[in-house]
């Protein structure tokens, strides 16, 4: 399966399936590791891990922000039929 064009103006991109985007940014991953471990900057892979860090502890917060307010707006409902119902 051949990877197709974009259309939208940006030539230059190709408009890859995503089990293969996946594929090549597996790839960049591992070459970045690999690279930082051995003969690589310190420092990259330290800022690196500090940035996939922040990125889950901001998912994880958001998630948790989601979780509160669904329990939040359960609770309020369930009071307001509760008040109806008396």
């Amino acid at each position: 399966m051949k990877a197709t064009r974009e259309t939208n103006g940006n030539k230059s991109l190709p408009n890859l399936p995503l089990h293969k985007f996946l594929g090549v940014a597996a790839r960049f991953i591992l070459a970045a590791l690999c690279t930082s471990l051995y003969g690589g900057s310190l420092w990259v892979w330290f800022i690196g891990s500090w940035l996939v860090w922040n990125f889950l502890a901001g998912v994880v917060r958001f998630l948790w922000g989601c979780l509160v307010f669904l329990l939040a707006f359960v609770s309020v409902v369930a009071f307001i039929v509760w008040v109806l119902t008396l």
